[in-house]
């Protein structure tokens, strides 16, 4: 599939976002131990640090929101955050390229050799994707902040986006 492209995510764009996490233990899952649920839009933006962190979405030529996540400077690397793919379109690689592309984009404008991440330690299909990788489990300096659930991974920025090829291949099996 050409057309595929990382943009930032508009407002209007937050409702489809909402209908991807339909329990607890999905939100649980993409926001962490603090996000609320049941969630209304207010609780949602808030709660995502909508005003503070700028989201970025995959979306198909078409314009159909595909996937979905957030990067932030945390101790000098490019922390990813929020990622999702969009329900109907898990499995198809998409992880992979949302990782990538964010990585890139938020290496750049944050000038980070690395990029970090937590992830729930029973979230094994997102744990096997980000060691694919290159992320590795690290030990965090706060690890007093996260809850015994979840683990810090780091990754070198080239490792994740030295993928070029791999990037392109996964591009062209997408549906489309």
């Amino acid at each position: 599939m050409t057309g595929i492209k990382l943009e930032p995510m508009g407002e209007g764009q937050i409702t489809t976002l909402m209908s991807w996490l339909s329990d607890r233990q999905q939100c649980l899952q993409w926001g962490g131990p603090n996000f609320r649920y049941p969630f209304d839009r207010a609780s949602f933006l808030e709660d995502c640090y909508w005003r503070e962190l700028q989201g970025y979405v995959i979306s198909n030529p078409e314009g159909e929101m595909l996937a979905f996540g957030q990067y932030h400077e945390r101790r000098g690397r490019c922390h990813l955050g929020r990622l999702i793919v969009a329900p109907e379109h898990r499995g198809a690689g998409l992880g992979k390229i949302l990782v990538t592309l964010l990585a890139q984009t938020g290496s750049r404008a944050l000038n980070a050799a690395e990029c970090s991440l937590f992830v729930l330690r029973a979230n094994l299909p997102a744990r096997g994707l980000y060691e694919k990788l290159g992320f590795v489990e690290t030990a965090c300096r706060e690890q007093s902040e996260r809850p015994h659930l979840c683990d810090f991974m780091v990754a070198p920025v080239e490792a994740i986006c030295n993928n070029e090829k791999l990037l392109t291949g996964q591009l062209n099996k997408l549906p489309g």
